[in-house]
C-alpha cells in the first residue's frame, strides 16, 4: 500500500482594519486548540515566524501578523506604542474568534504581548517570550542632550540623515556567523522599514516592562540566545520556565527553529488542563 505524500500546511494571507483605520495583514492557518500566535519584533515581520507556523498548523490553529508599521501593514504616522499594538492585536484576534491563545512575542514584540495579556486575560492562555528584555521605564531624556539614554542615542541616530545605514548595521549585529541566507534576508526586511516607524517603535521600548511583567498570571516560557538572569526573572514571573538555545543570535526562531519549536512544543503539552 503506497503511502501519501507529505501535505504542507496551508495558510491564508488577509488583512484587517482596526479601529483607527489601519489595514494590518495576517497569515492564519491550521486547526486545534490552544491557538497559537506569533508577534514579530522590531523591524521585522510575520514571515519571520514561518518556520513555526509549518511546524504548528498540523495540530493548532496559528496566527502571525505584520505590526503597524512593518512588513505588508500600513505605516500610518502615529500609533507605535505597546497598548496601541496590544489593541491592535485585540482586535485581530477578536475578529478572528481566538481567545485563550498561546501568545508568542520576540524582542521588540513582547511589549506587545506583555501589555495584551495584562488588559485582555481572555485572549492569552499563556506566554512565550523569545530573547527579549524586561526592565523598569527608561528616561529616554532630551534629544541630542548628553543624558540621553542608550535607547534615546539609537532612535536620534535612527532620524539622522545615515538612519538607513545605522539600522542595517545594527540588524546585521543581531545574527551570528551561521546565520546564513536567512539572517540576510531578515537585514533586508529590516531596510524596507520607514525609518519613521523604525524610531517610534524602539522609542516605545521604553516602557516599565517589568511592571506588566508583575501583573501576570499566566504561565510563561522564556527562550534566551544568550546567559539569563534566572533568579531575577523568577522574582517578577509568577510562573516561569525557562530555555536557551545553542548555536544562534538574536533570532532563534530563525537560526535555529528546531531548538525553538520543540521547547515551545513541550510548554504547551505541559500546559494546565481546560482554558
Amino acid at each position: 500500500m503506497a503511502t501519501k505524500p507529505f501535505a504542507a500546511p496551508r495558510f491564508a494571507d488577509r488583512d484587517h482594519t482596526v479601529a483607527d483605520g489601519t489595514r494590518l495583514r495576517v497569515r492564519v492557518g491550521g486547526t486545534g486548540d490552544p491557538a497559537i500566535v506569533f508577534v514579530h519584533g522590531w523591524c521585522s515581520n510575520l514571515t519571520h515566524w514561518q518556520a513555526q507556523l509549518g511546524a504548528f498548523a498540523p495540530a493548532h490553529r496559528v496566527l502571525a501578523m505584520d505590526r503597524r508599521g512593518h512588513g505588508a501593514s500600513d505605516a500610518p504616522p502615529t500609533g507605535y506604542t505597546a497598548r496601541r499594538h496590544a489593541a491592535d492585536l485585540a482586535e485581530i484576534l477578536d475578529a478572528e474568534d481566538i481567545a485563550h491563545a498561546v501568545v508568542i512575542g520576540h524582542a521588540g514584540g513582547c511589549p506587545t504581548v506583555l501589555s495584551l495579556a495584562a488588559t485582555r486575560r481572555d485572549l492569552v492562555r499563556a506566554l512565550v517570550l523569545v530573547d527579549t528584555r524586561i526592565g523598569p521605564k527608561s528616561a529616554l531624556g532630551r534629544p541630542h542632550s548628553p543624558e540621553r539614554s542608550l535607547l534615546g542615542q539609537m532612535v536620534d541616530r535612527l532620524r539622522a540623515p545615515d538612519g538607513a545605514e545605522f539600522l542595517e548595521a545594527q540588524y546585521r549585529g543581531f545574527f551570528s556567523e551561521h546565520a546564513g541566507p536567512e539572517g540576510d534576508q531578515a537585514v533586508r526586511d529590516a531596510r524596507r522599514t520607514p525609518l519613521h516607524v523604525a524610531a517610534a517603535d524602539l522609542a516605545s521600548l521604553a516602557i516599565d516592562t517589568e511592571g506588566l511583567a508583575a501583573r501576570l498570571r499566566q504561565p510563561v516560557l522564556w527562550i534566551g540566545a544568550g546567559a539569563l538572569d534566572e533568579q531575577h526573572l523568577r522574582g517578577v514571573f509568577r510562573d516561569v520556565q525557562f530555555g536557551r538555545v545553542v548555536g544562534s543570535g538574536h533570532f532563534p526562531q530563525l537560526e535555529v527553529p528546531n531548538q525553538v519549536n520543540g521547547m515551545i512544543e513541550r510548554f504547551v503539552a505541559t500546559l494546565p488542563a481546560g482554558r
